[in-house]
C-alpha cells in the first residue's frame, strides 16, 4: 500500500500515485505492462485476441525499448480503438533507484517513442517492478504524466498459478474502481488463458469494463485537466 502520496480520491490527483479509481463506481479497469525481455519473441498474441474477440477495452503499458522491438506491433494495438497506451518507462529500470535526471529521461524517452510511432502521447505511467514514491510521481507529473499503480495484482507472471486460480482471485477481488496488472509480453504464462473467465465473472458480477482514462475521466474533470 503505498501512503506517501495522496490516493485516488483527494483534492487532486495531479501528483498522486492511483491506487484505483471510485469505489462507488462499478467500473473496473485491465491493464497489461509490455516489459522489454530477454525473449526473441516479446508479444503474447493471444492476449490481445481474446480482448478484441470479448470486446473489452484495456489500457496497455508500453515500455519504450518494447516499442522499439516491435514497432508494428505497437501501431497495431494503437490503432484499435479499444485500447488505451501508457507509458512504462524505456528499459524498465528500478526506478526509485535513479537519479531525477535519469528518470526524466526515461520518460521523456518512451513518450518520444511512443509518439513517433503510433502518433499517440500517453497520458498515464505504470512504474516498473510497481515501485512508486512521491519523488516519482512528482517527476512524471512534470512529464505530463499521472502514475498509475494497481490494487490488484494478477499473479499471472507466476508460473505456479493455475488459469483458473488467477482468475477466481481477480474476479472474487474486484471492488468499485479496481485496477488490475496483467502482462502481454509473455510474461504472463497462463493470462490468455485466464482472461475469458475474469471477463465473464466480472461482468457477471455488474462491472463495466473501461480503460484507466474512461474510469478517471470524472476525476480528472473537476481537476481542470484537458
Amino acid at each position: 500500500m503505498i501512503t506517501s502520496v495522496p490516493a485516488y480520491g483527494g483534492q487532486s490527483i495531479d501528483a498522486s500515485i492511483i491506487e484505483h479509481g471510485p469505489r462507488d463506481s462499478k467500473k473496473a479497469a485491465l491493464t497489461f505492462d509490455a516489459c522489454p525481455t530477454s525473449k526473441e519473441d516479446e508479444y503474447d498474441e493471444r492476449v490481445i485476441e481474446v480482448l478484441i474477440r470479448e470486446k473489452v477495452p484495456a489500457t496497455l503499458f508500453m515500455s519504450g525499448r518494447w516499442v522499439e522491438k516491435n514497432v508494428e506491433r505497437a501501431k497495431h494495438l494503437a490503432g484499435q480503438p479499444q485500447f488505451e497506451i501508457g507509458n512504462h518507462a524505456f528499459w524498465h529500470p528500478h526506478m526509485l533507484e535513479k537519479d531525477d535526471e535519469r528518470i526524466v529521461r526515461e520518460l521523456r524517452r518512451t513518450q518520444t517513442i511512443i509518439k513517433k510511432v503510433t502518433g499517440k502521447r500517453p497520458k498515464y505511467f505504470r512504474p516498473p517492478f510497481g515501485e512508486a514514491d512521491e519523488r516519482l510521481a512528482r517527476l512524471a507529473f512534470q512529464a505530463g504524466l499521472i502514475t498509475v499503480q494497481y490494487d490488484i495484482a494478477s499473479g499471472d507472471s507466476d508460473p505456479g498459478l493455475s488459469a483458473k486460480r488467477i482468475a477466481r482471485a481477480v474476479v472474487n477481488d474486484a471492488k468499485g474502481g479496481s485496477i488490475v496488472v496483467f502482462h502481454m509480453n509473455g510474461n504472463g504464462v497462463r493470462t490468455a488463458e485466464a482472461l475469458p473467465e475474469i471477463i465473464k465473472g466480472l461482468r457477471e458480477k455488474g462491472f463495466e469494463l473501461v480503460t484507466v482514462g474512461e474510469m478517471l475521466k470524472k476525476q480528472e474533470g473537476r481537476n481542470g485537466r484537458r
